[in-house]
């Protein structure tokens, strides 16, 4: 039961940091969506420091890019549904304009 509870606990983890990255990608300010995955990398590249012994580098490679291209692309869809978003109030505004 004990390590149910630790992949619970794992996957809520990682749906908070999800939803936080694409909430600061879809900010006004570019570089909000550039904290989530500098702070993962420092934490994965941390971890591996303190646990040297006991992890295996390629995997931790493995993982290290990975979450990094996930979280750099939620980052990107972030930005894009910004743009449109953007782009439709503009085309809003224009119609108004025309009427």
């Amino acid at each position: 039961m004990d390590s149910i509870y630790k992949w619970i606990i794992a996957i809520l983890i990682a749906i908070v940091i999800i939803g936080i990255q694409s909430f600061l990608s879809r900010r006004t300010k570019v570089y909000w969506g550039v904290v989530v995955p500098i702070l993962y990398l420092v934490f994965i590249f941390g971890w591996w420091s303190i646990k040297m012994d006991n992890v295996n580098t390629y995997s931790l490679i493995k993982v290290a890019v990975g979450g990094s291209v996930f979280l750099l692309g939620t980052w990107a869809k972030g930005r894009e549904s910004l743009k449109n978003k953007r782009k439709k109030e503009l085309e809003k505004m224009k119609l108004h304009d025309i009427s």
